[in-house]
């Protein structure tokens, strides 16, 4: 199997590829949309088996409406907005004009994708076939709706409190003996409601072993790896969706990795593509 991390900042644009099937995890920027039919193009790639997106931000639905419009797209895994965004995608404060226009986008692109594609709600679904592999899926239900209507957490309860990244899929399937887990925009840090607290951490108790390659959640910024997740996942190639130089002054993601596993290989999507053949060989880059 091949995965291809397209070369992107600030957004996960990831390509999955087995015996000669297309899908992919999250589709960048609107913008990017270019880049992205000219990377699929350059494969011979004329249908996606399906588009799996981790949550509603426009850094990973961005181009979605224009991929399900121009190649067959077999099915759209999609988790509903929650319409509770305490942030924007850039991490500003929302507000109920953002959370209106974003929710006024949601349903526009629902019905998009129902007429060129068919949808499938993530709520509650355990798993996602792509030929002989089953991606598992983490973290399906809508935590912020949960969160907001849950009385026993007074703090919490009718709050806007949570930015739709508490929302976020992971993603995790083996190949050949090899493991894999994309944390989507997932995040790591303290909270007052347990369905919030350390998520990456509660997913990797999951997990319940070290996984080969592992795409960092939330391009790596702060609070969204603590040491004990990553001891964890013990990830021997890491993926980050970001600039290097903004990692390292804006983060503790790489003093983390280092504590976790010092011979980690991290490889940044800041200047290339990204791209591993996963098997019973282990990860191995390829250049592109």
């Amino acid at each position: 199997m091949k995965i291809h991390f397209l070369k992107t900042i600030w957004s996960d644009i990831i390509l999955l590829e087995q015996e000669g099937l297309y899908a992919m995890v999250d589709t960048g920027f609107e913008e990017q949309f270019p880049q992205i039919r000219e990377y699929l193009d350059s494969l011979g790639v004329q249908r996606l088996e399906f588009i799996l997106l981790t949550h509603f931000h426009r850094d990973h639905y961005g181009s979605i409406a224009s991929l399900i419009q121009h190649y067959k797209v077999g099915k759209v895994y999609f988790k509903e907005y929650s319409g509770l965004d305490c942030t924007t995608a850039w991490g500003s404060v929302a507000d109920d004009a953002y959370r209106a226009s974003e929710t006024e986008k949601y349903e526009v692109l629902k019905a998009l994708i129902e007429t060129h594609s068919t949808l499938v709600p993530v709520e509650g679904l355990g798993e996602v076939p792509f030929g002989p592999l089953s991606l598992l899926l983490y973290h399906t239900a809508n935590s912020i709706r949960q969160i907001f209507e849950d009385t026993t957490h007074p703090e919490t309860y009718h709050q806007i409190a949570f930015s739709e990244n508490q929302n976020s899929l992971g993603v995790y399937f083996e190949v050949e003996g090899k493991s894999v887990f994309l944390g989507g925009d997932l995040l790591d840090h303290e909270s007052s409601h347990p369905l919030a607290h350390h998520s990456v951490c509660q997913i990797a108790k999951e997990i319940g072993h070290p996984v080969n390659l592992y795409k960092y959640a939330h391009h790596a910024t702060y609070n969204t790896g603590c040491v004990e997740a990553l001891k964890l996942l013990k990830p021997d190639t890491v993926v980050i969706t970001n600039k290097e130089p903004y990692v390292t002054d804006n983060s503790d993601a790489l003093k983390n990795l280092q504590e976790a596993n010092p011979r980690a290989k991290i490889y940044f999507t800041q200047h290339q593509n990204q791209v591993f053949l996963v098997g019973a060989d282990g990860i191995i880059p390829l250049s592109r």
